[in-house]
């Protein structure tokens, strides 16, 4: 008898406990594949929202540098096209856009000081007067303090927002309360925002020569301050320029930056700004391309050029920075002001010291440091054959002063003497 009872229950204990086994096991099949659904749609909703956000930050630049080069054409319904396109570039699915709910058509700006000409239908960013929350990804982030004081209040930006085009639960496995939970996502069409700020400014170290050209000399050319006359930057194949396809048109005419015997009126050697007397334009210390910012730099006093020809070579056809001086002056003896002062004339020889007020851009086209071949190389533009200075003792670079967008540099606060010289700064700004 106590076998059986013994038998009995102990068949009975091996029941229960593979019921309990059972159990568990459903229950632990449940909560993994749970986790491995919310895991999945997490996972979708960052990977979309990542590309959204690659996309606003494209558009965003693209923007800013459309409205850097002329405000007055930033109309949105203008510019929504090609943005539509970049939008969608970014995402997987091909399927983003321009969030057309918020400013308009998606698009917006915060003005400079002294404003720009946009459009009417251009509107200001509500991120103008007010801060955005930090935790609202639909949002740009807040501005930082650098472009909410001082000079960076000026500033112009431009915010972009960026949609999915289809429903975001068409992709997700659980509710979409899971999602908004955990990812901050509310159920429907995901957004993201991107600003880009512009304004004046200069290099860091992209192509600078250590050729300085005066103040005088770059106004006398370029037409400051009335309308500055700049030809179109080079686009598409080298060299740039054509008058056959879709690339800009070669300049009518063309400029130059003297390293000896200026011949221009009113910004010689006597002029207020002009070079020193022999010329002395090339900076010394600095080789060809230099690395510097604004303030005193010396003159290098010999005749010859800081430049090889292999190196200017590799220059030719391109746009360089230019340092352009607003000042000259004598040192150790004066010593040299901390700023530019009314003596900017007062200087000669090895003592010459030049300050750099801003970088202008330039397209190299060709050179003439002397008669023979291996000091001179004609322009790059038709007609063949011809240069800028020649003769007698006349050295120069050629070709033309030009508008340049960079996200390389530094801002600097411009002002009627110190209009940066055509370059312009665009940068992400959140």
């Amino acid at each position: 008898m106590w076998r059986i009872r013994l038998e009995v229950r102990h068949a009975r204990s091996t029941r229960e406990h593979g019921a309990v086994a059972i159990v568990v096991a459903v229950f632990a099949s449940t909560v993994v594949m749970a986790m491995l659904a919310l895991t999945i749609d997490v996972g979708n909703i960052r990977f979309e929202r990542r590309q959204l956000q690659n996309g606003a930050d494209a558009t965003a630049m693209a923007l800013a540098q459309a409205c850097a080069l002329d405000a007055s054409t930033c109309a949105p319904a203008t510019t929504e096209p090609a943005l539509n396109q970049l939008a969608s570039d970014n995402a997987a699915d091909h399927k983003s856009q321009l969030d057309v709910a918020r400013g308009s058509r998606g698009q917006c700006v915060r003005n400079s000081t002294p404003p720009l000409p946009f459009p009417a239908t251009m509107p200001t960013c509500p991120s103008a007067s007010a801060d955005a929350s930090v935790t609202d990804l639909t949002q740009c982030l807040p501005l930082s303090n650098g472009y909410k004081t001082g000079n960076g209040a000026s500033l112009a930006y431009v915010e972009t927002y960026v949609q999915t085009k289809s429903s975001a639960v068409d992709n997700t496995i659980l509710p979409s309360s899971f999602g908004k939970a955990v990812a901050n996502f509310d159920g429907a069409r995901q957004t993201a925002c991107a600003r880009a700020v512009w304004g004046g400014g200069a290099p860091t170290s992209q192509n600078v020569i250590s050729l300085t050209i005066s103040e005088c000399d770059w106004s006398a050319q370029t037409g400051f301050p009335a309308t500055p006359n700049f030809p179109p930057a080079p686009s598409g194949a080298p060299p740039g320029y054509s008058n056959t396809d879709d690339r800009p048109d070669w300049p009518t005419a063309e400029h130059a930056v003297w390293s000896k015997d200026n011949p221009s009126p009113n910004c010689d050697t006597s002029s207020p700004g002009g070079t020193a007397p022999g010329g002395f334009a090339w900076l010394a210390g600095q080789g060809c391309q230099a690395t510097m910012h604004e303030g005193w730099v010396q003159s290098d006093p010999g005749a010859n050029e800081e430049c090889t020809r292999a190196q200017l070579l590799n220059l030719r056809g391109k746009v360089i920075y230019i340092p352009v001086f607003d000042c000259r002056a004598t040192a150790p003896t004066n010593p040299i002001p901390a700023t530019p002062t009314n003596f900017c004339t007062q200087s000669s020889g090895s003592n010459t010291y030049y300050h750099v007020s801003g970088f202008a851009a330039f397209y190299l086209a060709g050179w003439y440091f002397g008669n023979n071949a291996d000091s001179k190389m004609e322009s790059i533009a038709p007609p063949a054959g011809r240069y800028l200075c020649s003769g007698g003792s006349e050295r120069c670079i050629f070709g033309w002063f030009t508008r340049g967008l960079i996200t390389d540099g530094d801002f600097q606060w411009g002002s009627p003497s110190d209009p940066n010289y055509g370059i312009t700064i665009v940068k992400p700004a959140g």
